[in-house]
């Protein structure tokens, strides 16, 4: 069974409808307590090499500054850029629809356990694993922001902003985002 189809124009091979949403399911549905980009970068860009590292870095920012949930804008991203339309239907599809089955399942389990002592350390044991994912992805993209000195000084700034001082994110983006953006463009 083959996993990807011939792009001619780039001689790429990009992965099949089937094969992304798979992919996008098993996140979906597997992946309990945060961490969803983690999954997304392990299993696009680390697993099956479908998306390059700077590729998916640019569709997590692009992802953040959209409204609506960013993992979700992330999978449509990714989707689009890999099969075009119907491949971000794919992916959405995918990532949505175990999910939606099983919060209604595990709604009506954890109503039916309510009173089991074990349960809060069970759903923080979950959560706290997918936090390492993302501290694993964070770190990773700090390696890659030190390729380039200046990117390094907009994180830094963005985070005393936003995460010390407590300004507003949007204003802050809209601030910087221009500043960034030309940095990139001389270096490239």
């Amino acid at each position: 069974m083959a996993l990807a189809v011939s792009d001619p124009c780039s001689g790429f091979q990009s992965p099949r409808l089937r094969s992304l949403f798979i992919l996008c399911f098993k996140i979906g549905i597997l992946s309990f307590g945060g961490g969803l980009t983690g999954w997304l970068y392990q299993g696009f860009v680390l697993k099956n090499r479908w998306i390059e590292e700077d590729d998916f870095a640019s569709s997590l920012a692009i992802s953040q500054m959209l409204p609506g949930a960013n993992v979700v804008n992330l999978v449509i991203c990714m989707g689009e850029q890999l099969r075009g339309p119907v491949g971000a239907l794919s992916c959405v599809l995918g990532f949505l629809v175990g999910p939606f089955f099983a919060v209604i399942a595990l709604c009506q389990v954890f109503d039916a356990l309510a009173d089991f002592a074990l349960l809060p350390a069970i759903s923080d044991g979950v959560a706290f694993a997918a936090m390492g994912l993302l501290v694993v992805m964070c770190m990773r993209g700090v390696r890659r922001a030190l390729r380039f000195p200046p990117s390094v000084a907009i994180i830094a700034l963005t985070a005393v902003l936003v995460g010390l001082l407590q300004l507003p994110l949007i204003p802050v983006v809209v601030l910087i985002a221009p500043i960034s953006v030309a940095l990139a463009w001389r270096r490239a």
